[in-house]
Order: structure tokens, then sequence, then C-alpha cells
């Protein structure tokens, strides 16, 4: 009798058995591993090729039936008898009867497979035999570097400012560059010395270069003259004195006009001469004093030393004060527009002295840290300084200058920048407790509901202005707006129209009711009803109340008549 294997549409025996397709035993442990297989469940027979000396793969058979879950690429085995194993959807043909297959597959284990053919498995496989236990080696474990933490969401951000006195010395090392020196010959100290001499001589002496009218007495004159005739024996040489005194005080007021040439030529190199007008002895008037063109600023800094070249004591510009006041400013507008702020502010702050146009250069050109120092410590301004410090991110800075200015909504903003909510509401609490001691309640509740995210502490600030008489009428209509449920708006209505209302407040209850009446909404008819029972209370004590009806009205022209009509002979009885 011939035996075939057909497929079948479900399987006839239970199933027990799994093929594994491989030659690898250590492919079979992994998928047995995989499956979640116990060892000790199970029997693993190996099974050979159609090619001699090769494997095809294995026949698992458990002891208990197989889930056909999680199988993966595997295939199941019906368990015929317990020695015939065939595959899963699959029959024997013919099937021989249980006596017969008890004597044809008398001992070991048979399995049939279209691959493979017939195969009788006669040698089990014992796994812990195949399996190789490895030393287990000690683990090594490398601790990693702290990392940065980045948070997933920045919830804000600010920037430290540096000490006051870090800032102006980084101002003093960075505002301008140096440069060489200019080439030019001053008077040396003789040419210095004669012309104070001649200045002497000529400021004294009638008909002098100067056009000097001595005020002296004409008996001190005549002594000069009778003095400077035996020192100068002839007029070549007293001609000779003073072109000498000419030239020497043309070089003088060159320097000036060279000052103010090159200022408008080259800013960078002029400013390293320049004169400050008002500081450290120069003004108008006074001793004189060469004007030398030697460098006074070294290192451009706004805030370092000056080195002087010049003689001590006060030079007298003159009319030339104006002329260089007007080009320093023309220089630093100059300078702005070239977008040089820090050298703008160096002109307004050191030659001109005008420490708030130097501090608000430097704000346009957004150095704000540089402009908050200079408004805070040479122009007083806590204010300007404080904005400064919020432009360029230096929160903690502004807070500081906001608290002593008592701007308390600012504050609270700021720390909102900054992520601190508590802090926030310490001082927006200030803000709202300030405005309800004056009696600006609508105000107040506007910085709880906007500001705090307190709604009830809102509506409650609302009721109080409406309780004490405080702006009365926006409090209520605003309390009233607030309320977003339309039933609960129509309870709060009659809540308060039956327990709160008396003849000090109904009129302005009235206008609430008037505000509400023309929204529209389903309480309409009822605030109507409301609204002429108050008119009707009110008539007594105002009768020009009866024009409110026409807004609970609108459009009953009889309704308007009725009311002019009523006025008018009221009126007339009076």
């Amino acid at each position: 009798m011939e035996l075939k294997l057909i497929p079948t549409d479900k399987n006839t025996f239970p199933l027990k058995g799994l093929l594994i397709k491989s030659a690898s035993a250590v492919q079979w442990l992994k998928e047995i591993q995989s499956l979640q297989l116990a060892l000790s469940d199970i029997q693993l027979y190996p099974i050979p090729d159609v090619v001699p000396n090769t494997i095809w793969g294995c026949l698992i058979i458990s002891r208990e039936k197989m889930s056909t879950n999680n199988i993966g690429r595997h295939e199941l085995c019906q368990h015929v008898t317990d020695n015939l194993y065939i595959p899963e959807r699959s029959t024997v043909f013919p099937m021989p009867s249980a006596a017969e297959l008890e004597k044809l597959f008398v001992s070991g284990i048979y399995i049939v497979h279209p691959d493979f053919g017939w195969v009788e498995l006669t040698e089990e496989v014992n796994l812990p035999d195949i399996i190789t236990v490895s030393t287990a080696k000690p683990d090594l474990v490398t601790k990693p570097a702290l990392s940065v933490y980045i948070p997933r969401t920045i919830r804000s951000f600010q920037i430290h400012s540096l000490p006051a006195e870090e800032v102006l010395k980084n101002l003093e090392e960075q505002t301008f560059p140096k440069h060489k020196a200019l080439e030019n010959k001053p008077l040396n100290l003789w040419e210095k010395m004669r012309l104070g001499f001649y200045k002497f001589i000529f400021a004294n002496t009638p008909g002098s270069p100067q056009g000097g009218t001595s005020n002296s007495s004409a008996s001190s004159a005549s002594k000069l003259e009778l003095f400077f005739q035996k020192l100068f024996k002839n007029d070549k040489q007293w001609n000779r004195v003073q072109q000498d005194f000419k030239d020497l005080e043309e070089r003088n007021k060159k320097n000036i006009e060279r000052l103010m040439d090159l200022l408008k030529k080259d800013p960078d190199l002029a400013l390293q001469y320049a004169i400050p007008l008002s500081e450290g002895g120069v003004t108008r008037g006074g001793t004189t004093a060469q004007i030398d063109f030697a460098r006074r600023w070294f290192d451009f800094s706004l805030f370092g030393n000056t080195t002087s070249g010049g003689s001590s004591g006060s030079i007298e510009l003159g009319d030339h004060y104006y002329d260089l006041q007007r080009q320093y400013h023309a220089t630093a507008e100059d300078l702005i527009k070239r977008k040089e702020y820090q050298k703008a502010a160096f002109v307004y702050m050191k030659l001109l002295k005008d420490y708030n146009k130097a501090a608000g250069t430097l704000e346009e050109g957004k150095h704000y840290q540089e402009a908050a120092t200079i408004f805070l410590k040479h122009a007083g301004n806590k204010r300007k300084a404080a904005e400064c410090y919020e432009k360029g991110n230096m929160t903690s800075d502004a807070i500081a200058l906001y608290k002593e200015l008592n701007e308390n909504e600012k504050v609270g903003d700021l720390y909102m920048t900054l992520a601190n909510k508590p802090q926030a509401h310490i001082y927006y609490e200030k803000v709202a407790t300030d405005y309800k001691t004056r009696g600006q309640h609508v105000k107040a509740s506007l910085v709880y509901r906007g500001k705090m995210e307190n709604s009830p502490a809102a509506q409650s600030t609302l009721l109080d202005g409406w309780r004490m008489q405080k702006d009365a009428a926006n409090c209520l209509q605003n309390y009233f707006a607030h309320i977003a449920d339309i039933d609960e708006l129509g309870k709060e209505i009659n809540t308060l129209y039956q327990n709160e209302v008396a003849s000090h407040n109904r009129e302005v209850f009235l206008q609430a009711l008037k505000h509400e009446y023309k929204k529209k909404h389903k309480l309409q008819d009822a605030i109507q009803e409301m609204a002429y029972e108050i008119i009707a209370m009110q008539i007594p004590v105002n009768r020009s109340i009866v024009s409110e009806l026409k807004d609970f009205n609108p459009g009953n022209q009889e309704l308007l008549k009725d009311t002019l009509r009523f006025k008018v002979n009221k009126r007339l009885k009076d």
C-alpha cells in the first residue's frame, strides 16, 4: 500500500510539533528562546536532508498542544499517533486504521514532509550537551561625564549685567582705537614765554597790534613807553617785535582752526586732540595759556583720565568757543549717521558734557548696558536706565530700578518674563490694591483678570465697587459682562435686584440693565419687566426717568409720545 501526503483545509489531529528549517543548532536555540519554549517541556530531533550528510532542520515536540500564535515563519505539525507527525493542514491518503498505524510505526519517531519525504527520527538531541555556558566576565562600567541640561521649554531669558565699574573699564579699553601723533610743530617753551610777554606789553600799550586802550594812568603808560624805547632802540627792532607777536598769535589761532578742519575731514584722528569745553580749565576768559596740539585723549575712553599736553591755566578761546561747540555737535551727528555710536557718545560726554545725549546715543546704537550705566551714574535718570536694562534683557537690573521707582506693574510684568509667577503676583496685588484705594475698581479687576488670571477676585472687586458706589455703573456692567452662562447671569441679576437694589442705587442698576437689554439674549423679557418696576418706583423722585422707557421699547413711537406728554403735564402741574 502506497501512502501519500495530501493538503486539506483544516487540521484533523492536535498540533504538538514544530519544524525549524535550519542546519545550525545555534539557530535552533535562538528560535526556541524567541518562541519562549522551556527546554524541560520539549524534545528535539534533527531531520536529515535529501543530500547525504546534510541537515534540513529539526522537529520540536511539545508535551502540550502548541499555540498557533507568534510562531513566525515556522511550520506546525499534527500529532497523528505517538510515533507519527505530519505537517499542519495535511493528511495521509489513504489513511490507515489505528491498528495499521500501530503496526507500521512501531518504534522511533516518524515524520513525512514534501521537502524530505518519509523520515524515521531515531536520535534525540540532548540540549544541555550542546550548550556551552561561557564564563561571565566582570562588567566594566564607564561613567559618562555630566552632560549639559537642555530644557524642552525655555520659559525665560535674561542677560546678567556687569558691575558698573567693569562696564566703564571696558569702554575705556574698547571705545576708540589709538592713532599716531599728528605731525605738528607746537610752540616751544621759549616761544610760549615770549608770547606771554608780548601779550603783557601790547595789552597795556596804546596803539599796539591788539588795539588795546589801557585804563592805566597816563603816568604808568609814560613809564612803560620810556621803558620800551630804551629796550627797543629803533623802529626796525620795534617792528620786528610786533611782527614776532603777530606770527605767534597766528600760529596759536591756526591750531583751533586746524582742529575744526580736522574734525570735518578725519574725526577719528581729530578727537585725539579735541579740547573739552568747560572742563579741566578750558573756559572762555580768564588767564591765557597756549593752545597746543598735543594729544589729550590717548585711549578715547568715555571715563578714563585725560592726558593734557598743554600748559596749566585756562585757555581763552574767544569766539572760537561757539565755533568749536557747533563743530562738536556736527561731528557727533555725522558719527551717528555712520552708526559709530560710541564715538558720538564720546563727543557728547567728554567734549560737550551732555550726559543724557551721550547715553541716548548709546541706547540708539543698542549699547544698552553702557547707556544704562551712564543714565544711572552720570545723568541720574533711573527710569531711562531701567528702560535700557529692559531692552537689553538685563531683567534683574531693570526689576531693581523699577522697584525703586515704585513701578509695581512693570516689576510684575518682568517677573512673568522670568517665569516667576509667585513674585509677579505679589507686585500685581500691590497694583490692584492701589487701584482699589483710589476707587478705580474696574482697573483693579483688569489686573486680577488679565495679569493674575484670577477671575473670582476680579468679579469680587467689581461687586465691591458697585456696593461702595465707586464708579458703580461701570463696575456692575463689567461684572455682568464676565458671566458667560446666560442662566447664571439671569440668576445673578435677579439676586442683586432682590437683595441689594435700593433707592440710592436703582438708577445705576437700571443703566446696567439697559446695557444687558441691548445684547438681545433670552433674558430680554425679564430685564424689561425689571426695568419697568424700577422706573415706576423712581418716578416720584425723578420724573424724567420715564425717558428711559424708550431704550427698553426701541421703535415704539407711541410710547415716546406718551412719555413726552407725561413730562410736559408734570411740568405744567408743577
